[in-house]
């Protein structure tokens, strides 16, 4: 049978440059293509002490500078095909440039793959479904992470989302059942060292590098209940769900070219992060809730068999503590919504110590502290075309360090 795949594609490729918010697929009776696009401008105030009280300018991480009064920047840029073929097979090939002009001007402009996967389902007696996935996508594992940049209920992620976040080439394999759902990946490992074992002289010559592996569950206690798309924001849509959801991950034995930073000179070695979080997802009509914690443990070992001391703060081991409350609530202004928002963090990058820190360099969220973040979403056309405003009070473990970031952003998504 033929199929004018090539004439689907062209039109696809048109149907992305067409000015609309909405999603334009192009199909025939066995092949289903549809472009998508996600734009997500943002402009961001920033106004940001040091540890000792002074300036600190984060964009750059910079103590001692001010920043510029108004930053803009692409948080999203990305374009890409999801695809069907026939009624088991779908798939997704996306490209982004994220965080364009972020750092400065003319940054982050070069284009990467973000997403390339195949899927098989398989449809299963009694409402059971499988699948078997492969190629680059990311984990289940990772909650806050796996959920899309586009239907998040505040602008910025939260700090859990990026504690063992992979996003790699590998295998994947997901249960549904109306109640629950269990899925595991393995993935390569996500050192960007991956089998470079620099020069045959080096004690990493022969050393193996290891994988992420990860698994997750989520489950309901009926299947009125359990949700199935999960999402930060449901839009104030009628109907109600409760998740909770179970996670552990590892990576395991990434080589390292330096183990022990407490030495002069690059001591190689392997470096294993291992993390597991508790979650739970609330939907009731216009409430939107989420709460999560995670937790987590990176262990360094030196391939000379000498201890890293625990001054070094690389290891041996150094645990890490995050904590997310969140909730919104949308009000329905005719066909728009109207979504207040607050999230309440607790980030600890290394429970073991008291850390005197400052807020980062443009990150999302600040560094070890509490952050509490504001916000205002105005659904013009759900989260397809949305008007995001959010304030975050960031305030340092130990020290003097503080920041209040101001966001205002808008995304196109289809």
């Amino acid at each position: 049978m033929n199929h004018p795949v090539k004439t689907l594609a062209a039109f696809a490729i048109l149907g992305v440059l067409a000015p609309t918010a909405h999603a334009v697929s192009i199909k025939d009776d066995i092949v289903s293509l549809t472009p998508t696009v996600r734009i997500q401008t943002r402009a961001q105030m920033n106004d940001a002490n040091n540890t000792t009280g002074g300036d600190y300018r984060v964009a750059g991480g910079t103590a001692g500078a001010s920043d510029e009064p108004i930053d803009f920047s692409l948080r999203r840029a990305r374009m890409g095909l999801a695809f069907k073929y026939g009624s088991n097979w779908k798939g997704q090939f996306t490209v982004m440039a994220d965080n364009v002009d972020q750092a400065a001007n003319n940054t982050n402009r070069a284009i990467n793959i973000r997403y390339g996967w195949l899927e098989r389902s398989f449809a299963l007696q009694d409402g059971m479904a499988a699948a078997v996935k492969f190629g680059l996508d990311k984990s289940e594992q990772n909650p806050t992470d796996r959920l899309s940049s586009s239907r998040k209920l505040l602008p910025n992620d939260n700090a859990s989302s990026g504690y063992l976040a992979p996003r790699g080439v590998g295998i994947g394999a997901r249960f549904h059942h109306p109640i629950f759902m269990i899925a595991a990946d393995l993935q390569n490992n996500t050192n960007a060292a991956k089998d470079v074992t620099t020069t045959a002289t080096t004690t990493n010559a022969t050393e193996e590098e290891g994988y992420y592996y990860g698994i997750r569950a989520e489950f309901s206690f009926s299947s009125e209940w359990f949700i199935t798309k999960r999402a930060d924001s449901f839009l104030g849509k009628e109907g109600q769900g409760f998740n909770i959801g179970l996670s552990y991950g590892v990576n395991a034995d990434a080589v390292l070219v330096d183990a022990d930073a407490s030495t002069a000179g690059n001591q190689q070695g392997h470096q294993s992060l291992a993390a597991y979080n508790v979650d739970a997802m609330l939907w009731l009509n216009g409430l939107s809730a989420f709460a999560e914690y995670r937790a987590g443990t990176v262990e360094s070992t030196r391939n000379d068999g000498v201890s890293v001391p625990t001054s070094a703060t690389t290891g041996p081991e150094v645990d890490a503590e995050f904590i997310t409350i969140q909730l919104g609530y949308a009000f329905l202004i005719g066909e728009e919504v109207l979504e207040p928002a607050i999230r309440y963090q607790i980030i600890d990058n290394n429970s073991d110590a008291d850390e005197t820190v400052n807020y980062g360099n443009n990150t999302e969220t600040g560094a070890s502290g509490t952050q509490i973040d504001l916000g205002l979403n105005y659904y013009l056309s759900g989260h397809d075309n949305k008007l995001s405003l959010a304030v975050s009070l960031w305030e340092a473990e130990e020290g003097q360090a503080d920041a209040t970031i101001v966001r205002l952003q808008h995304q196109i998504n289809f």
